[in-house]
This record gives structure tokens, C-alpha cells and sequence, in this order.
């Protein structure tokens, strides 16, 4: 049978390690046969055979024993290293010199006849030579027919110390490697002449491309020590005339810094590139500015912070009612953006003095409004949790923004407020409902402040699914903030969505302006979050479905 078929057919297969343990058991047994054919012959054992099958019985035992201990059945035999045979050498070391002193004090004792401790050293060596060759045997078997003679391209590798070494290494294991290496190049006058891995090692001087000729080299790859070098001696101009094909690989201390060797992350496998925002432009309006982020503690609030943090701003004023992740966030600024001030406080939305206290002490210039209770499941049992704090929540940070005359004022609000089944939609629906409103009354009396909604749609890890990430969900929303308009409402949506309309940025694009009668959704709203918390759940959503559904119907008469 061809041994190249068997190869493609077999060598995906890795051999159990009961199945190399056999295989060695089996060599401890023949090497401790042929120590006493060699020593005593076969006459000798026959007369002795109970002492033989004995020692054989002991053999085993240790050997087992230290096999188990070193470990030297585990590995794959195909891939062998100074490492395995190390390990082969120490256990064997061990056992059969725990056998020898056994059997001398077993002789020395008196207590029954032993067999020669000449017969142990020489199973000893002779087990050692067949545990060792048998790895190197399927190492070179492996190497010699993994390899594709029919693709073949020979190579002079330029560098022997280091780089030059292990490029030659990594060569030889590699599976598809159609690269085989005829010989190694080097400056060091000591090293010509020398022999490595098979290779020769030659001088770079006038008899270099004669070499290459005789050998059917065409390609050098040399390592990334002595790449500058060649190019200042000129020697890579002399290669590149002779029509010699040189290449080179990226040196290991780059793999380990940034090259590489490095973390993997979830924008590694997108297969797209990262989403990028004009920086410089978002920059300008926020450094030297007082920001408000309310829900800071929050998924988005969080990684919105951390986004500011890094352009600038005069001072970062975080909001939210949890306590403890509010502390996480303020010790990550302080670690890594010392430099900002940045005020810490425990506060509730929905508390309108507290939040008017705030603005008034502050005087935030752009507010972001990110805190919201979003669990669609857990505020469908407490829809009135759901007024409070997204809708109540939002009218209050509105309100204030416009009162304090803060520059501009984004609500990031989701996609379920589009078409709302749930009590949290509902809920973010009346929110949008509001802040729109809100800007249309203001555009009148000229008022300073933009008040714009942003859609959060689903992101990763959130939604394992989404092929956007938080950092670059967030990064569209400052965008957003650069260049929205007062009361628009932006998601991110692609072309083929319905209702939307393209903007300046092609990742964002703009929901169809609804009209609104302020004043009636005021009242409306104001009329649910006074006595929201006196009604059950079901009267609660049924009265947010009648606003929204009063609001369309407006709509739909304009």
C-alpha cells in the first residue's frame, strides 16, 4: 500500500495513550528478553524461567509506575520533543534503578536466588534505546511524509542563531509546509561550515549564489535580526538582481507585544470592518464641557462614560440609583482618567427635586439620558415601575435640560418603542412621545437646548446575534450628538428598513418625524404618573396603549 495514501487516510488520527503505554509495555518486556539472551543465552533462561518471569513481573511493575508518575505516554508521539524523551529518560532512570537496588539487597539478604544486575543495566539501555527510537522513528515518519514533493519549493534560510532556528522548526511540523530547507546562511566566520538540522551552513560572499544554483534555491527567507542589515550592506539589492525571491517573517518579540499573539475579541470574528466616527468632530463638542450621564452604572451609560472620558470633557457628572456599580465605575475613571473631574452621585430620575438640585448645582451643557428599566418580562409585572422611572424619568431630565439651558439633550430609548407590545415599550414610546413634544414646543420660543432620541438596537453581547458591539452602538450615539437635529429620532438601521430616512452617516439614519400635540401628551402623561402607583397593571397598560394609540391616530389625521 502507498504510504502517502495511508497518511492522508490515517495521520489525522491521533493514537490513544493506552495504546502507546501497550507499545511501550511491550518494549519493557522484549528488552528485559534480549538482556538475558545477551547475558546468560537462550539455554540459560530456560532453565531459569520462574526468576525470569519474576524480574519480567517487577519490571513491569516500576516501569508502570514511573510511566504514570512522568507522564510519557501522553503526549503525541508525532510531535516528540527533547522534552518527551527527557521524561522517558527520568522514569526509566528511576525504575530501573529502584530494580537494581532491589535485587542487589534481595542477594544480599539471602533470601533467594536473582538474576545478574548486569542483565538490568542492559535492559535498562536497551528499553531506553527503543522508547526513544520508536518517537523518532514516527517523528521522521511523519515529517517525511507530510511533506508535499510535489509543490516543493527549496529555501536557504539567511540567519542562523535564533529567529533562523526556529523559522526551520516551525517548517518542518507544519502539516502543509511546501517549503523544504536546503541550507542556512550566516555572517559568523565560526558558524561556516557548520551543520544543523541536516543543513549546512554557508558564507555570504561570491560562491553564495553558486551554492544556490546547485541546490535549486530560489527563495531566502531571512529572519527579521538581519533584515536591516541586508538592505544597508546592499546585499538585498544583489538577491533581488539575481532574481532570487526573499521573504521574511514578523519577529516573535512583535507577536508578543502587538502583533500576533493578542486577546481576541468580538470584532476579530465579525468578518467587517470596525465602525469609525469622525473623532475629531465629536471631540469639539464635548471637550471642555459639564456632562450629565444619568443610568452611568448601566450597561450603555457605563461604556458611554467611558467614551467621554477619553475626549476630554471638563467634568463628568454620573447619576444613577445603584449604589455599588455607580462605585465599580467612579474606581475605573479614577484608575485609568485621573486627570478628570468627575462627580459621583446616588439619584433617582424620577425624583424631580433632587434632579432639579442637580442641574442647578451643575449646570450641565450636554446631558445624556441613558438611565431606563428595560427587563421586558419583570415590567410586565410592574408596569407602574415602568412609568416611573422611563417615562417620569425622561420628562423630568427634559424639563431640566430645557429650563437649565443645557446645549443638548439625547435620550437613548430601543427599538421596542417602535411598535410596542410589552409594558417597557409602551413605556419608552411615551418617553420619545414626550421629548418629541417637547421640542417641537420649544422651537418656537427659540429656545437653546436640542433634544434628540436615539434607538438602541441589539448589540453584542447582549444579543450574541447583533454584528454590532457596545463600544461601537456608543460611539454612533455621540456621533448622533454631533450631528443631529432637535427632535429627531435616530436608529441604526440599514437601507432596506422601512420609515427611515438616510443622514450624513451612513450607519445612522433618521425615523420619519411623527406631529405631536404637546400639550395633549403632557396632560396625558402628567395624568398617568400621578396616580400610577393607586392602579393594577392592567389598567396601567391599558392606559399608556390609549395614549399611544391617540397620538397615532392624530398623526394619521394630519
Amino acid at each position: 500500500m502507498n504510504l502517502k495514501i495511508y497518511y492522508k487516510n490515517f495521520s489525522s488520527r491521533i493514537a490513544s495513550k493506552w495504546t502507546i503505554l501497550a507499545i511501550d509495555i511491550c518494549l519493557v518486556m522484549i528488552s528485559m528478553l534480549l538482556a538475558c539472551i545477551l547475558q546468560l543465552g537462550v539455554s540459560a533462561i530456560v532453565y531459569k524461567m520462574s526468576l525470569y518471569v519474576w524480574m519480567i513481573f517487577f519490571s513491569l511493575f516500576c516501569n508502570l509506575c514511573f510511566f504514570s508518575v512522568f507522564h510519557t505516554y501522553v503526549g503525541v508521539i508525532r510531535f516528540s520533543s527533547f522534552v518527551d524523551v527527557y521524561r522517558v529518560f527520568i522514569s526509566l532512570t528511576i525504575s530501573y534503578g529502584m530494580l537494581g537496588i532491589g535485587n542487589f539487597c534481595w542477594s544480599a539478604l539471602g533470601l533467594g536466588e536473582t538474576l545478574p544486575n548486569g542483565i538490568i543495566f542492559i535492559a535498562y539501555i536497551l528499553n531506553f534505546t527503543f522508547m526513544v527510537g520508536l518517537r523518532i522513528l514516527v517523528k521522521m515518519l511523519h515529517e517525511t511524509l507530510s511533506f508535499d514533493n510535489r509543490h516543493c519549493v527549496n529555501v536557504f534560510i539567511y540567519g542562523f542563531r535564533g529567529t533562523g532556528v526556529n523559522i526551520a522548526k516551525s517548517m518542518r511540523v507544519s502539516r502543509n509546509n511546501h517549503y523544504r530547507v536546503c541550507g542556512f546562511i550566516s555572517d559568523e566566520p565560526w558558524m561556516i561550515g557548520k551543520h544543523t538540522m541536516g543543513c549546512r551552513v554557508y558564507a555570504n560572499d561570491n560562491t553564495l549564489f553558486e551554492h544556490l544554483r546547485k541546490k535549486n534555491v530560489r527563495t531566502i527567507i531571512v529572519s527579521p535580526e538581519v533584515m536591516a542589515n541586508l538592505e544597508l550592506s546592499g546585499v538585498m539589492g544583489r538577491m533581488l538582481a539575481e532574481g532570487v525571491n526573499v521573504m521574511t517573517v514578523p519577529p516573535l518579540s512583535d507577536c508578543l507585544s502587538d502583533g500576533i499573539i493578542k486577546d481576541l475579541h468580538i470584532e476579530d470574528w465579525l468578518r467587517r470592518e470596525p465602525i469609525h466616527i469622525d473623532i475629531r468632530r465629536v471631540a469639539a463638542y464635548v471637550e471642555g464641557h459639564r456632562i450629565l450621564i444619568t443610568g452611568a452604572a448601566g450597561t450603555v451609560g457605563r461604556e458611554i462614560v467611558r467614551q467621554l472620558a477619553a475626549l476630554n470633557p471638563y467634568q463628568l457628572i454620573l447619576v444613577d440609583q445603584a449604589e455599588s456599580p455607580l462605585y465599580d465605575v467612579q474606581l475605573e475613571l479614577s484608575d485609568h482618567w485621573k486627570n478628570i473631574e468627575v462627580r459621583v452621585l446616588v439619584a433617582d430620575v424620577a425624583n424631580h427635586s433632587r434632579m432639579e438640585a442637580i442641574f442647578e448645582q451643575y449646570m450641565p451643557q450636554l446631558v445624556f439620558h441613558a438611565a431606563a428599566y428595560k427587563d421586558i418580562s419583570m415590567l410586565e409585572d410592574y408596569p407602574n415601575e415602568a412609568i416611573q422611572v422611563n417615562v417620569l424619568g425622561t420628562k423630568n431630565i427634559a424639563d431640566l435640560s430645557v429650563k437649565y439651558k443645557a446645549c443638548k439633550c439625547m435620550m437613548i430609548s430601543t427599538n421596542y418603542a417602535l411598535s410596542p407590545t410589552y409594558a417597557m415599550g409602551y413605556s419608552k414610546c411615551l418617553a420619545e412621545m414626550y421629548v418629541q413634544g417637547i421640542s417641537h414646543k420649544v422651537i418656537p420660543e427659540n429656545c437653546f437646548t436640542k433634544l434628540m432620541v436615539i434607538r438602541f438596537g441589539d448589540v453584542y453581547p447582549d444579543a450574541p446575534r447583533s454584528l454590532m458591539t457596545m463600544p461601537e452602538a456608543c460611539q454612533l450615539i455621540l456621533e448622533i450628538g454631533n450631528l443631529g437635529e432637535n427632535g429627531g429620532v435616530y436608529v441604526f438601521e440599514d437601507d432596506a428598513a422601512e420609515d427611515i430616512l438616510p443622514t450624513c452617516y451612513e450607519k445612522i439614519k433618521k425615523s420619519r418625524e411623527r406631529f405631536i400635540d404637546y400639550n395633549a401628551v403632557c396632560e396625558q402623561i402628567n395624568a398617568l404618573t400621578e396616580n400610577n402607583c393607586m392602579q393594577n397593571s392592567e389598567a396601567i397598560i391599558n392606559k399608556m396603549k390609549k395614549i399611544i394609540s391617540n397620538s397615532v391616530d392624530s398623526c394619521m389625521m394630519v
